[in-house]
C-alpha cells in the first residue's frame, strides 16, 4: 500500500508540474516543441516525425538506487568517438507485469555547466528497435532534482531519437548493452527509416 501511495504522489506531482489540464495536452505541447527544435537539425524532414499514441500506462514510477563510487568511463558514440560519462543510478520498475532495470547516466561535459549539471539520460533499446522505432535506440531525459524519496517518474511517451537517426555529423551515445529491454516499448518516438537515408 505504501508503494502504491508513493507512485500516486509522484504522478500527482508530475501532472501538476505540467501546468496543463490533461496529460495528453501536456504531451502534445512537449512533442510540438520537440519537433520545432528538431527542425533546426533536419529541416523539412520533420514532416516524417511520428509518435506512438499517448499511453498513460507508460508513465512508470521507478525505484532509484544512486550508485556511489562509480568511475567515469568512455561512452561509445555512433561516430566511433567517445564521451566521458558516469553511471549515476539504477532505476528499477515494473512494465507489463514484469520487473526491469535501466541505468541513468550523466555526461560529464554537461556536469561542468550550472544549467545542465543536474541532467541525466537513459539511452536504451527495446524490441521495437529496427522495426517501428529507431534501430540505434532511443533516449529519455531525467533530472536529479525530480528524485523524491528514492523514486522518479520515467515517461516512455517522451522517449526520443538521437540526431544520428536523421543526419550525419553528430556523436550520439550508443545505448550500452546493459540498457537493453527484452520487451516492446510502444511509446515515444517512432522511426520511418526510408525517410531518413544518410
Amino acid at each position: 500500500m505504501k508503494h502504491i501511495l508513493a507512485i500516486t504522489v509522484l504522478l500527482f506531482l508530475f501532472y501538476n508540474s505540467q501546468g496543463q489540464k490533461t496529460y495528453v495536452d501536456s504531451l502534445r505541447m512537449h512533442r510540438e516543441k520537440y519537433i520545432a527544435d528538431l527542425y533546426q537539425v533536419i529541416k523539412s524532414d520533420t514532416a516524417y516525425i511520428t509518435f506512438y499514441p499517448a499511453d498513460e500506462s507508460m508513465i512508470i514510477g521507478a525505484k532509484v538506487e544512486v550508485l556511489a563510487g562509480e568511475r567515469p568511463f568512455n561512452l561509445m558514440t555512433s561516430s566511433g568517438k567517445t564521451k566521458e560519462a558516469k553511471k549515476y543510478a539504477k532505476l528499477t520498475f515494473t512494465l507489463a507485469g514484469k520487473e526491469y532495470s535501466l541505468y541513468a547516466y550523466q555526461l560529464l561535459k554537461l556536469k561542468e555547466r550550472e544549467t545542465t549539471a543536474t541532467l541525466l539520460f537513459i539511452p536504451f533499446t527495446d524490441e521495437t528497435c529496427g522495426g517501428t522505432s529507431y534501430g540505434g535506440g532511443r533516449y529519455i531525459d531525467l533530472d536529479t532534482r525530480d528524485i523524491r524519496d528514492s523514486r522518479i517518474i520515467i515517461d516512455f511517451n517522451k522517449a526520443y531519437n538521437p540526431y544520428c537517426a536523421f543526419t550525419t555529423g553528430y556523436n550520439c551515445p550508443v545505448p550500452p548493452k546493459e540498457n537493453t529491454l527484452p520487451v516492446a516499448v510502444k511509446a515515444g518516438e517512432q522511426y520511418q527509416a526510408g525517410r531518413f537515408i544518410h
